[in-house]
């Protein structure tokens, strides 16, 4: 049965002030004309984004496939929002409490004002904005964008600070963003993302407060600052541990830390650096070992692609890690599966 715009229920984006942790999706509901689908968007849009927030069309005619989406995983003091709007024009006012955001824009927006500026948005701009200030879009091809919601309070950061952050326009090309933040915000649909809800907060935390206190050039405290390190770390392990090159020396250089504080900033983690690049060049073993035409490679060559130094060092690993030979290991390829999904587990997100 058909609901009208006037009586249809509006469903609330899931957003950081509605204090629900978990993973929710908003479409436009089947079995309505496009008009009514406008409509019921435009309800849903004044009552989820910020209140008063108006949308108008673009275009007299709505064109046919019109299905705007919005996803959002919302944990404590923080939220990832995932919007794909249709061609339309919106305008709102200031909220009675102030959301901060970091915007990146998948589409280019023909028009968006904020605080008193207009300016025209490229594909890939990623910026902050804060909107206890009115502001306006216009986007007559539709407006994509992924946004992390958060809590200025949990950072620290004042009024003057955040109207600082604000007047730097797109931050794109500055190294976290590029690094780490835009690929978060590419790929954050992950499914097993609602499951590590209780993780993501302190690092998109400190992967923020690391970028403000780099924009502001003010100092961050360190246990706001070691998350998102250790994830950096990670990243660049996981990308060349299977370059034989790779050791802790390496490790040292990219991360510019002494040996010392490389311990430390690892001392509760599962794995030490040596320990963690070991474990993933052992998995990788373990999984070409366990591949059908393994046996077409020499042992030697397994380990010089698992980033091995040489075929003792993958030997030794292979055994401690599970008691089998790398014989025995290519003979049972589902023992070998299973003990490599076992160390990946240990290594973590």
């Amino acid at each position: 049965m058909k609901s009208s715009p006037s009586t249809s229920r509006k469903e609330p984006l899931p957003d950081a002030r509605n204090h629900v942790t978990g993973l929710t999706r908003y479409s436009v509901p089947a079995g309505l004309n496009l008009e009514e689908k406008f409509e019921h968007w435009r309800c849903w849009y004044g009552s989820a984004i910020d209140t008063p927030a108006r949308l108008e069309k673009t275009e007299r005619v709505i064109r046919p496939g019109f299905n705007p989406t919005a996803l959002s995983l919302v944990g404590p003091g923080f939220s990832l929002v995932d919007v794909n709007n249709e061609p339309a024009s919106c305008r709102w006012r200031a909220p009675s409490t102030s959301q901060n955001w970091l915007l990146y824009f998948r589409t280019p927006c023909a028009g968006f004002s904020f605080s008193g500026r207009s300016e025209e948005i490229s594909a890939g701009t990623v910026r902050f904005m804060d909107h206890s200030s009115p502001g306006t879009f216009h986007a007559p091809t539709g407006l994509s964008a992924v946004r992390i919601d958060f809590d200025r309070h949990l950072l620290g950061l004042n009024h003057q600070s955040m109207k600082r952050l604000e007047g730097l326009g797109d931050i794109r090309e500055h190294p976290l963003v590029r690094g780490l933040i835009l690929p978060a915000l590419s790929s954050w649909q992950d499914s097993s993302l609602e499951r590590e809800l209780p993780r993501l907060e302190p690092v998109y935390r400190s992967l923020l407060s690391s970028l403000i206190g780099s924009l502001l050039e003010a100092p961050v405290e360190d246990k706001d600052v070691k998350p998102a390190r250790i994830a950096a770390i990670k990243k660049f392990i996981r990308r060349n541990y299977r370059n034989p090159a790779l050791d802790v020396d390496e490790v040292v250089a990219y991360s510019f830390l002494s040996r010392r504080a490389l311990y430390y900033l690892f001392e509760e983690e599962a794995l030490q650096v040596n320990q963690l690049i070991r474990t993933l060049r052992t998995a990788e073993a373990l999984e070409l070992l366990s591949d059908p035409g393994s046996w077409k490679r020499s042992f030697g060559n397994i380990a010089e692609a698992s980033g091995f130094t040489n075929l003792q060092a993958m030997r030794r690993a292979v055994k401690e890690a599970t008691g089998l030979s790398l014989g025995e290991a290519q003979d049972d390829p589902g023992a070998s599966l299973v003990h490599a999904a076992r160390l990946r587990e240990r290594i973590g997100p």
